[in-house]
This record gives structure tokens, C-alpha cells and sequence, in this order.
């Protein structure tokens, strides 16, 4: 069973009849980028992202931590006739709400921080050009 992040946006993406193409450019990164992540060759994803997806899916981000299933092979009587049992350990995740809100709000101060960064330097860049130009 796949319970990545990756199989959970391909699963939601699937339930909304959505393709990887429309999906990817509403998120605004390449289809094979999407790709990737879809298939678990990127596995670490950016919390601003995360947050981008769940918003598209009115989902919470939470629920992309949630259930992460870890399986462990173990093999009774080494070569029985029953073979390989697998034992399946669910891990919940601990993250408090209070703990996520902090960080959905420092990621937002921090993208408003960035922003005015990008504004300033905007600016700046205007009144060099002024003075090149006197």
C-alpha cells in the first residue's frame, strides 16, 4: 500500500478528474515535476507547496502527514511454507494544530517578507536607472 505524499495528491488529482498537465500548471510547476513527486522520486516537498496543494484540493495540509505507513518484513521459521509475514505499523502524526498554525503563519510572514523584499528592489532598481539616466 503507497500512502506517500506524492500517491495522495495522484489520488486526489484522480477523484477530481483533473490531469497531471491542468494540475501542474495551476500549481504552477512543470508536469514532470508533478510527475516525480506522483511517483515518489521526490519526496521532499516544500511546506509553501504542500500548503498550495491543499488549498487546490480544500484539504488540510495535515492530512498529507497523516497515516504514513511503514512496513517490515519478517520471516517466521526462516524459509516456512508460509513465507514472508508483514507487519503493518501506522504512525500518527504529533504535530499539534497550534504547532501547524504557528507554521502556516510564519511561512505566510515570511512569503509577505519576501514579497516587500522583491518591491524594494524594485524600487531601487527604478532609481538607479534614474540616475544613470541624469
Amino acid at each position: 500500500m503507497n500512502s506517500g505524499i506524492g500517491f495522495k495528491i495522484k489520488r486526489l488529482r484522480e477523484q477530481k478528474e483533473i490531469s497531471q498537465e491542468a494540475l501542474a500548471f495551476h500549481l504552477d510547476i512543470s508536469q514532470s515535476y508533478l510527475s516525480k513527486i506522483e511517483n515518489g522520486v521526490i519526496e521532499r516537498i516544500d511546506f509553501l507547496f504542500m500548503q498550495k496543494v491543499a488549498d487546490f484540493f480544500k484539504v488540510e495540509p495535515q492530512y498529507f502527514l497523516e497515516d504514513q505507513i511503514v512496513q517490515n518484513n519478517t520471516d517466521n521459521n526462516h524459509n516456512s511454507a508460509v513465507g514472508n509475514i508483514y507487519s503493518t505499523v501506522t504512525i500518527h502524526n504529533t504535530i499539534s494544530e497550534k504547532v501547524l498554525e504557528n507554521l502556516i503563519q510564519n511561512q505566510e510572514q515570511l512569503t509577505k517578507q519576501q514579497e516587500q523584499i522583491t518591491q524594494l528592489m524594485a524600487i531601487q532598481n527604478k532609481l538607479i536607472e534614474n540616475l544613470i539616466k541624469n
